[in-house]
């Protein structure tokens, strides 16, 4: 593949361009196998490409004559534009031909070839010039931006607010009583997750639209008791609960039933916008009056029975909630201090140096970034072509993309 790609490159076959080679008939034999056992490495390292390489980093050298009619300037840019032809190839081919016969019996022998991956951003490397040709190094990235994976082992920060309930007032009084306990499990389980880091705030109201209009330096209220915030990047949640009876009368029974529902409403910290909203529900029997009392006493369910219920709904709810927003992509908008690009996100949020990031591009689809180094709340990161001017980047928004 190599050898067949070395040869197309040495006659700069384009890639809408044909090539045309007249040869004899001595020589066809040959060159139809060669072109043959191509064909078949080519396919076959075009399909690893799609299926195992989708997206990779790659160096390519463009070259380009110098002469009297053309100009540094306009050899440069061939240069540059058969580098980025070479590195597309390397992130797949598409290879397209025939042999038509003429009169003579003389054999021509056509083909297409063009790259099957895109190249998202490049950054040229280095360029060299001699008096007859140019050279010039890029390295790219090509192929398909990678699907998206949940990295469920990343760190997530939650602050507790205080819940909020809704009780029947036929609710049995024990249960009512009982309510406050499944929030205590709620936060004893978060903070036995090693990943996980809780902030207990279940003592104050989350008010997001005070959070989100007040400035607490002018209000009295946040002077005598600061209001608990939330950082860009973690989570602030609310549990809630909801307690209901309903009977059900049939010919020979009478039934209680309570209802509970329990959730977690999940708000983006500094904006206070509510993302997520997680709940688990479930009914039992309570009560039941029936011509057949003494059965129905017999087969009613103890009240350890009915608090193990209501407990088991705390459990599947935070594990629901915690595989959903670890799952989540990392998202920021950029912020360029007059030197360096910065993110208001770190490694408490799951950022890594050396991670990559994505943003639209202004001349390629995408624009590369990577993380130079992330303190505990913040990164700094730089793109992928030096050349970039960073202000443009400058109120961007940019995803993190999980691989390093």
């Amino acid at each position: 593949m190599s050898d067949f790609l070395g040869y197309a490159h040495k006659h700069k076959i384009r890639i809408t361009k044909m090539f045309k080679l007249t040869l004899n008939t001595k020589f066809l034999t040959a060159l139809l196998v060669f072109v043959k056992t191509s064909f078949l490495l080519m396919n076959a390292s075009v399909a690893n490409a799609n299926n195992e390489q989708s997206f990779k980093f790659t160096t390519a050298t463009g070259r380009a004559a110098i002469t009297q009619n053309v100009t540094e300037e306009i050899g440069r840019l061939r240069a540059l534009e058969d580098a980025l032809y070479l590195a597309a190839l390397q992130g797949g081919a598409d290879i397209n031909g025939f042999t038509s016969v003429s009169t003579d019996t003389s054999l021509q022998d056509h083909f297409v070839i063009r790259p099957s991956s895109k190249i998202l951003d490049y950054t040229i490397l280095s360029e060299n010039k001699s008096d007859s040709q140019i050279e010039v190094i890029i390295r790219a990235a090509v192929g398909n931006l990678p699907p998206k994976k949940c990295q469920s082992s990343r760190p997530l920060n939650f602050t507790l607010y205080r819940p909020t309930t809704s009780i029947d007032m036929n609710v049995p009084a024990w249960i009512e009583i009982y309510h406050s306990k499944l929030f205590n499990e709620i936060l004893f389980l978060l903070n036995n997750n090693t990943r996980l880091s809780v902030n207990n705030a279940m003592n104050v109201v989350l008010s997001p639209k005070k959070l989100g209009n007040i400035d607490e330096r002018y209000d009295y209220a946040s002077l005598i008791s600061p209001q608990v915030r939330v950082r860009k990047g973690d989570f602030a949640v609310v549990p809630t609960l909801s307690i209901s009876t309903r009977n059900t009368a049939t010919r020979f029974s009478n039934s209680n039933n309570i209802e509970i529902k329990l959730g977690l409403n999940v708000f983006k910290g500094e904006t206070y916008e509510l993302i997520e909203k997680f709940e688990e529900f479930k009914t039992f029997e309570n009560d039941k009056i029936t011509v057949f009392q003494t059965l129905a006493d017999l087969d009613k369910k103890s009240r350890e029975d009915l608090i193990n219920t209501m407990r088991s709904l705390v459990e599947p709810l935070i594990s629901e909630m915690t595989e959903t927003l670890g799952c989540q992509t990392l998202k920021d908008t950029l912020f360029f201090n007059s030197e360096q690009l910065l993110a208001q996100i770190g490694y408490n949020q799951g950022i890594k140096t050396n991670m990559l990031a994505v943003t639209s591009g202004k001349h390629t689809p995408w624009t590369m970034l990577r993380v130079v180094s992330a303190s505990a709340n913040a990164s700094v990161l730089e793109p992928l072509d030096k050349a970039r001017e960073l202000s443009e980047l400058d109120g961007k928004t940019v995803e993190f993309m999980e691989l390093n």
